[in-house]
């Protein structure tokens, strides 16, 4: 007999991990969602909706679903805007999920601040709220990072690093209605730590070294599976994520948390915590560079079928650059040689010529990746640098 899952948000990743989990995925897409030919041709349906993240709505769109097409076993979602709307149906028709407070602990940076207060090796002093009752004085004696609660993508990130620039960004931003969290800036590199849970059981994927354009914004330019971390370095960040997954009641799925090694406490910090896969085709290195699907796993967990003995075994390395062209039309764009596909797994423009280049400013402004997979990071890295070199591209500013 067919089983069906629900999947809210257009995944290509998610449809695939579906259908080779042994279910027919069914999407729920906004309506202006591009569904690409390879979710279409994997979907048994297409249903649209004004907006996945209202959850009224989606139910409706649900119960219709569920009439047309029997059993539904799961109702998931792998993109950030669908995570609460996945929780508060599952819990309505008793499917397996995170709880639908979960999901908001983790969506919800102060709310999640305050969980891991819990914990001394967890604890960061934040402060958060409206522009209107964040402090007149600059809290701290060191810089801080302040960002929209609810934000992702590094979308509207800024670093502030005394009193004189806390006023200038207060002034700037007195009408905003965002919600805003602002806490100490942690000097030392980045990474994530990509899991998946089963009934309160995690179990790590993968740590994953980041890279980005620093301060003030810190958007992502790049990703490199394996992170390059000494063996106890990775038995500190485990152990934190371990604490951070129990304490907010992680029971499903995969996971995403963002860490930074503090080299002057020399310890790891959490800084954000996510109830799905990472952006930026993390999950996509991960599987490139060890085996293990991320998408697959999470729907595995959901139906107790996941395998006990999760453990990450590299046989390869792989990473994404993210190009970050001027601003300005670009005039042309092309390769001086064939791509060698044993390597480069995968590489995009994000603009045509003829296309005005925005400035980048977040992750969703962006020029182009190419992906990369080889035997060793070193090697990864070097076809990377001689990919880009061989890139050619003329950009003519106004």
């Amino acid at each position: 007999m067919d089983k069906y899952i629900i999947i809210l948000g257009a995944s290509r990743y998610g449809a695939e991990a579906a259908f080779q989990c042994g279910l027919k995925p069914i999407i729920v897409a906004d309506h202006y969602s591009s569904i690409d030919k390879e979710i279409a041709r994997l979907a048994e349906a297409v249903f649209y909706v004004r907006d996945i993240a209202e959850k009224t709505e989606v139910f409706y769109a649900v119960e219709k679903i569920k009439s047309l097409y029997q059993p539904v076993e799961l109702i998931v979602s792998f993109t950030e805007l669908g995570l609460e709307t996945a929780a508060y149906i599952s819990e309505r028709l008793q499917l397996p999920t995170n709880s639908l407070e979960t999901v908001m602990n983790t969506r919800n940076k102060g709310l999640m601040r305050q969980i891991l207060q819990k914990d001394p090796e967890l604890r960061l002093d934040v402060v958060s709220g409206k522009v209107s009752v964040l402090p007149k004085q600059f809290p701290y004696s060191r810089p801080a990072i302040i960002k929209p609660l609810d934000g992702f993508g590094s979308k509207e990130v800024d670093y502030i690093p005394n009193q004189q620039e806390w006023e200038k960004w207060l002034k700037r931003h007195q009408n905003s209605s965002h919600e805003w969290i602002l806490e100490p800036y942690i000097k030392g590199p980045e990474y994530s730590v990509e899991t998946v849970s089963w009934r309160g059981t995690h179990f790590i994927l993968g740590i994953t070294e980041k890279q980005t354009t620093g301060k003030p914004h810190f958007i992502e330019t790049g990703h490199i599976v394996p992170a390059r971390l000494e063996q106890q370095k990775i038995r500190q960040v485990e152990q934190v994520v371990m604490k951070a997954l129990h304490l907010l009641n992680v029971q499903y799925g995969p996971g995403h948390i963002e860490i930074k090694w503090d080299v002057e406490e020399d310890r790891p910090v959490v800084i954000e915590m996510h109830t799905r896969p990472g952006g930026d085709f993390i999950p996509y290195l991960h599987q490139l560079a060890s085996g293990l699907n991320q998408y697959e796993l999470g729907i595995l967990s959901y139906m107790d079928k996941i395998p006990l003995d999760i453990k990450p075994i590299y046989k390869k390395a792989s990473l994404v650059k993210f190009f970050m062209f001027s601003e300005g039309i670009l005039k042309q764009i092309s390769l001086e040689t064939v791509v060698n596909q044993e390597y480069i797994q995968n590489w995009a423009m994000y603009y045509q010529v003829g296309d005005y280049i925005k400035k980048a400013v977040d992750s969703y402004t962006r020029s182009g990746h190419v992906i990369v997979c080889s035997e060793t990071v070193e090697e990864s890295q070097r076809l990377c640098d001689n990919f880009i070199e061989q890139l050619k591209y003329e950009i003519v500013c106004d």
